[in-house]
């Protein structure tokens, strides 16, 4: 798809890698052997998950990160390109081993575990903030990895009036961020955690209290729940679907989100939207959901009016 003519540019940080997928029937034995079904390799990593199905659904998206070399480095820089993401300004390390991670999908579930591996070389610790391109930025995504750079970044681009808008893995690593945001969208386990709050609308209350314009806790199987500085509170089920591979589900629904508030619709209806890109990304294989998936989807998002900064 093409980007909308007047959206604004989508800076992304955060991991990509390179996912080796092993499908099978069974679940994993200590200590034995499972036979796999399939093997497929895949871009991947939450950032640049997200970036790419931006990317798919027509919004106008930069990524900046830190790639490896060699043959995994190139597809992980490549799939980000062929979903039309500007990569331009990113480093490559070129004798560094590509951050990759190897993923077995039970399909007879659709479940799956992984392991990871990052070399120290591509860690953006050392990378001074104001490397990052900010000129056309309109709004700044975090996937809660890389927290020295990231928190810098979005100490530089609140200064500079920008939304900044992050998810989060686990709970420390969010907090340092949580002063500079503007929106979490983020499990609603790492929310309650956050907060010491047992009860979702409790911790929605502390977050916003602390500062943020848009609360939004993520509920798998259940679908989402969210909450606004403005008082706008929607529960949202989870959309029906055939599940092939749930990976990437959450990157999906971030992605669903920015989209359809940068569409210009309301707190509910981008809700929605983002439960709508996550199913559809739970019925394919890997951690994405390409052009071919979201086109209709994107498409079906038109414009009313630009992006809400309330709601970013």
């Amino acid at each position: 798809m093409q980007a909308r003519e007047g959206t604004m540019e989508v800076l992304v940080i955060g991991n990509n890698t390179v996912d080796i997928v092993f499908s099978t029937r069974d679940a994993l034995v200590t200590d034995g052997k499972v036979q796999a079904d399939g093997l497929r390799f895949f871009g991947g990593g939450q950032g640049a998950n997200v970036a790419a199905m931006l990317g798919a659904l027509g919004v106008r998206t930069r990524y900046f990160g830190v790639f490896g070399g060699g043959d995994f480095g190139r597809l992980a820089r490549g799939s980000l390109v062929e979903s039309g993401v500007v990569v331009e300004g990113s480093l490559t390390v070129a004798d560094c081993p590509q951050h990759s991670a190897a993923i077995i999908v039970d399909t007879t579930h659709g479940t799956r575990s992984l392991v990871m591996h990052k070399d120290a070389r591509l860690r953006m610790d050392g990378i001074p903030a104001d490397a990052a391109p900010l000129e056309q930025c309109g709004l700044v995504y975090l996937d809660g990895h890389e927290p020295a750079f990231s928190r810098a970044l979005a100490r530089r681009a609140r200064a500079q009036g920008l939304p900044v808008l992050a998810d989060a893995e686990v709970a420390e690593e969010a907090r340092p961020l949580l002063p500079y945001l503007t929106s979490l969208v983020a499990p609603g386990k790492v929310l309650r955690e956050l907060t010491g709050e047992r009860e979702l609308s409790a911790a929605a209350r502390v977050l916003l209290a602390g500062g943020l314009r848009v609360v939004v806790g993520t509920l798998g199987a259940e679908g989402c729940e969210g909450w606004t500085a403005q008082g706008e509170h929607h529960r949202v089920a989870a959309e029906r679907c055939e599940v092939v591979d749930t990976t990437g589900a959450g990157d999906a629904f971030h992605a669903g989100y920015i989209a359809a508030v940068q569409a210009g619709h309301g707190f509910g209806e981008a809700l929605r939207f983002a439960t709508k890109v996550a199913a559809v990304k739970c019925g394919v294989p890997g951690p994405r959901a390409g052009v071919d998936r979201l086109a209709l989807l994107g498409v079906g998002l038109g414009t009313s009016g630009g992006a809400s900064l309330s709601l970013l």
